[in-house]
């Protein structure tokens, strides 16, 4: 395994396993009276004990941060359009995400199940917009720079 690569898978783990507790931070401040829950009550539910469970928790964040950070490993491809890459990572990374959003923190509704859906396609509509606006503004610069050196594209 490349090092890059083992860099990447590591630093995704820790990244989402954090990011996964400061969600369960908040989603307990929702749930919770006067104590903090470690796990929602319908996820802790799933299992004979809440270490099981806590510990379930963060492999299933760290699984989402690895996920996200290899996936990014698609926008890398030059031979890709930017597209194709935003459909192949975004296919990855739902696949991923939304089960394990739905099965950590989610009340399993349809109302639920449609919000989640719907921020995840919202959230990568306007990701995919603002970076294909500003590919373009690249691409309109270096071929600016290119036809002011006396190159074109068409070389």
């Amino acid at each position: 395994m490349r090092k890059d690569l083992l860099i990447r898978i590591i630093g995704g783990f820790v990244i989402g396993a954090v990011l996964g507790q400061v969600v369960q931070f908040f989603v307990s401040m929702g749930i919770a009276q006067r104590s903090y829950a470690w796990v929602v009550p319908e996820f802790r539910a799933l299992f004979t004990n809440e270490i099981n469970a806590i510990i379930t928790q963060v492999l299933l964040t760290g699984l989402i941060g690895i996920t996200f950070a290899v996936a990014a490993l698609f926008f890398e491809m030059a031979r890709w359009g930017m597209l194709k890459q935003f459909i192949v990572h975004f296919f990855v990374t739902a696949i991923i995400w939304i089960p394990i959003v739905m099965i950590l923190w989610m009340p399993k509704t349809m109302a639920n199940v449609c919000s989640l859906l719907a921020s995840f396609l919202g959230t990568y509509v306007v990701t995919w917009l603002l970076q294909y606006k500003l590919s373009k503004r690249d691409i309109e610069k270096i071929n600016a720079m290119l036809i002011e050196r006396g190159e074109s594209h068409d070389d």
